[in-house]
């Protein structure tokens, strides 16, 4: 199903759109890539460079190595709103809408949000020679995004969740076509 919302995205390129981790090399046409990481920049950083659009990390190592844009790790839970700090919610799904909110958003809809084990990992498959969470920290992961919601909705961000099958409940849930033309 997810390809399928891929799919359809592509008819709505008004939209900005930021990937995580592998997720680029489905929506090549992005605007942002974040990857955390220095292990992910380290694995898969040479392929990224041809990734057109801004790049972005927590990893110093990853910055100096790839000259890409780096943003500082915040010291809280939920919304970080320090300038050039986000909380990291231990996952970069929750890091890269944190980082949305620095760049301005005002509506984020969020695919790729599975949140959970169920289909044996990432709902992209795992990452290549990199180890993967086990689902004490995913369920630990989704816990942190509660706050997260909470201080978007009280910064008068609307985020919602367009994953099919999510585990991630704290967010409004919506299709994807259905959340993109509101």
């Amino acid at each position: 199903m997810i390809y399928t919302d891929v799919a359809h995205l592509r008819r709505f390129r008004s939209w900005r759109v930021m990937v995580i981790n592998n997720t680029w090399e489905l929506i090549p046409w992005a605007h942002v890539l974040y990857a955390c990481d220095f292990q992910w920049w380290a694995r898969y950083g040479t392929a990224a460079e041809a990734f057109a659009g801004q790049k972005w990390t927590l990893s110093s190592a990853a910055q100096l190595r790839y000259g890409i844009n780096r943003i500082e790790r915040g010291q809280g839970a939920g919304l970080c709103t320090e300038p050039g700090h986000i909380n990291t919610g231990g996952n970069g799904g929750h890091q890269a809408i944190n980082l949305a909110w620095h760049m301005g958003a005002k509506r984020i809809v969020l695919l790729g949000y599975d949140m959970h084990r169920k289909n044996g990992g990432h709902w992209h498959g795992e990452h290549e020679g990199m180890l993967s969470a086990p689902e004490s920290h995913i369920n630990a992961w989704r816990r942190n995004f509660e706050p997260l919601a909470n201080d978007m909705a009280k910064a008068g961000v609307s985020v919602i969740n367009a994953t099919t099958g999510t585990a991630l409940e704290c967010f409004e849930r919506m299709p994807m076509v259905e959340a993109l033309k509101c």
